[in-house]
């Protein structure tokens, strides 16, 4: 996969940046609030976190119309999420299981499910700035500190 690449402001200020590897800047519509639908694939609990997301997305101005798809994706996912831990709630975290040999423990199967989801949902979060550590990165993005040259009080 490699290294994720950084904005070419980013590479200005480090003094990386060159002309010729300058990625194309791709502009994306303005969004409106009444303009977002919810898909009609979402049903239910991903529906009201779709709607709730979308809100949040309006509200910290990171929208886009092309973010409907990853949206969409991440309300299904955290609906299923919110599910399979009810379901988990009611169930064991481990079961008893009879063998030829006796009875032996293991973890339910379910947890490890929840345990996928979960990273899942985090995953999709984390591109749109929804964790404490993915939001200082993009604020450290936006407004890089400036570096204390220490050879400055030098004239050259």
């Amino acid at each position: 996969m490699g290294r994720p690449l950084l904005p070419d402001t980013i590479k200005e200020k480090r003094g990386t940046f060159r002309k010729s590897r300058q990625r194309p800047t791709i502009e994306t519509p303005a969004v409106q609030l009444v303009d977002v639908k919810v898909p009609a694939r979402l049903k239910g609990e991903a529906k009201k976190i779709y709607e709730r997301v979308v809100r949040q997305c309006f509200a910290n101005s990171i929208l886009a119309e092309i973010d409907a798809d990853a949206l969409s994706l991440y309300a299904w996912e955290l609906a299923e999420l919110i599910e399979l831990q009810k379901r988990l709630r009611d169930e064991d975290y481990v079961v008893e299981e009879m063998t030829k040999n006796g009875t032996t423990v293991k973890l339910n199967p379910l947890v490890k499910v929840v345990q996928t989801k979960m990273a899942a949902v985090n995953a999709i979060g984390q591109q749109f700035g929804w964790s404490p550590l993915s939001r200082m990165r993009l604020k450290a993005m936006a407004n890089p500190k400036k570096e204390k040259d220490n050879f400055s009080e030098f004239d050259l």
